[in-house]
C-alpha cells in the first residue's frame, strides 16, 4: 500500500489544513483488512509523512513505524518510496494499492501495467473503495531542443 499517496487523497472534502491524513490511512488499512482477511498488507510511507501530518497526529505515526506497521525507504533509496512500493509487490507477487502511475518505473518494472497488480483508491463519504486499475502509460521522454534566438 503506497501509504504517502492514501494518506493525501484520503483526506476529508474541504480539509482546510491542507495535510495529509494519517487517520484517513488508517482506515484504508483497516477497510483494506476486512475486505481481504488473511492477506499481508504492507504500508511504505515517505519519510516526509511524519513531518506533514498534524501535531496531533506525528505521535501515532511515529508509533506506526516503531511497530513495523508502516516501513520507510532507507535514507538515499533512489525513487523513494514508490520504489519501495514496487519492490515489496514484485518479491510477494502482491496487488499495489495507489492512484499513482508509477510513471519513472514502469519501462523497468512493465508488470506495473498488468491487468490486476494495481488498485486505486477512492476516499467517499467516510468509505474506502478499492478498484482495479492499469496505470496511465508512461510517456517518452522527449529531447531537449534548443532554441536560438
Amino acid at each position: 500500500m503506497d501509504g504517502s499517496n492514501l494518506a493525501w487523497n484520503g483526506r476529508p472534502p474541504r480539509a482546510a489544513s491542507g495535510r495529509p491524513s494519517f487517520a484517513a490511512l488508517e482506515a484504508a488499512v483497516r477497510s483494506l483488512q476486512f475486505k481481504h482477511l488473511g492477506r499481508d498488507i504492507h504500508v511504505v510511507a515517505d519519510a516526509t509523512l511524519r513531518h506533514d501530518v498534524s501535531a496531533e497526529e506525528r505521535p501515532r505515526v511515529e508509533a506506526a513505524i516503531a511497530d513495523g506497521k508502516v516501513v520507510q525507504p532507507p535514507a538515499g533509496t533512489e525513487g523513494r518510496g514508490d520504489a519501495l512500493v514496487i519492490s515489496i509487490a514484485e518479491e510477494v507477487g502482491g496487488v499495489i494499492i495507489s492512484n499513482d502511475n508509477f510513471a519513472p518505473f514502469q519501462k523497468a518494472n512493465p508488470w506495473l501495467r498488468d491487468a490486476g497488480r494495481v488498485l486505486g483508491a477512492t476516499y467517499s463519504q467516510g468509505v474506502w473503495v478499492f478498484n482495479r486499475r492499469v496505470p496511465n502509460p508512461a510517456m517518452p521522454t522527449r529531447p531537449r531542443t534548443t532554441r536560438s534566438l
